[in-house]
C-alpha cells in the first residue's frame, strides 16, 4: 500500500472534525472569546505598542489582568477606555515602568475617539492628567485646521483636579475652554 492509499483510507485518518488530538473539544468556544477580545487588544496595543514590551514576549499577562480589571469595572469601548487603561496602568504592577509618553499616546487616542464620535454641538477636547502640565486638545473633522496652533491650545488651563479630566471646546478660540470634567 502507498502513502497515498493510506492517507486517503478513512480508518487511517482524523476525523475531520478534530484535525489536531491536543485540541480542546470546545476550541469554538475560545475562538468566539478570542473574537470579542480582539477589539480591546487592538485598542490598548496598537495605540501604545510599547506596552508590549513591559510583559514580552506578547503581552498576553498584562492584556489578561487588564481584562480581569475591566471587566469588573463594566468598562465600555468608547473615548473614555483609553483613559480608564492609563487609570489601570498606573495604579498595576507595570506603574513603574510607564512614562509620560505611554499617557499622552494614550490620550491621544481617547481625544481622537471622541473628536470621530461625538455629536454634541462642541468643535474639540482637552484632556488633563495630574502627572503632567501638557494637555492634550482634539477638535472634531468639520474644524477648519492649518499647520499653526489655534489659540485654544495657548490658552493657560488650571491644573486638572482628578486623576484625569476634560473639557469641551466650545470655540477655537481662546475663551473655549469651561470647567475640567471628571472622567467617568
Amino acid at each position: 500500500m502507498t502513502v497515498m492509499e493510506r492517507f486517503t483510507r478513512t480508518e487511517n485518518r482524523a476525523s475531520p472534525w478534530l484535525p489536531f488530538p491536543d485540541y480542546p473539544s470546545n476550541a469554538r468556544n475560545f475562538v468566539h472569546l478570542d473574537a470579542k477580545l480582539l477589539p480591546y487588544w487592538h485598542a490598548l496595543f496598537d495605540v501604545c505598542p510599547r506596552l508590549l514590551k513591559l510583559d514580552p514576549p506578547d503581552g498576553l499577562t498584562l492584556f489578561r489582568d487588564f481584562m480581569t480589571w475591566a471587566y469588573r469595572c463594566q468598562l465600555a469601548l468608547d473615548w473614555t477606555f483609553h483613559l480608564s487603561a492609563c487609570r489601570w496602568l498606573l495604579t498595576s504592577r507595570y506603574r513603574e515602568r510607564i512614562d509620560a509618553e505611554d499617557i499622552e499616546a494614550m490620550m491621544l487616542a481617547a481625544a481622537a475617539r471622541w473628536a470621530g464620535t461625538d455629536d454634541s454641538a462642541a468643535l474639540g477636547i482637552v484632556l488633563g492628567w495630574q502627572g503632567s502640565a501638557d494637555r492634550v486638545f482634539d477638535w472634531k473633522p468639520r474644524v477648519q485646521r492649518s499647520a499653526r496652533i489655534l489659540p485654544a491650545e495657548l490658552e493657560e488651563l488650571p491644573p486638572p483636579p482628578w486623576d484625569f479630566a476634560w473639557s469641551p471646546l466650545s470655540s477655537t478660540a481662546g475663551n473655549g475652554f469651561r470647567r475640567w470634567l471628571r472622567v467617568p
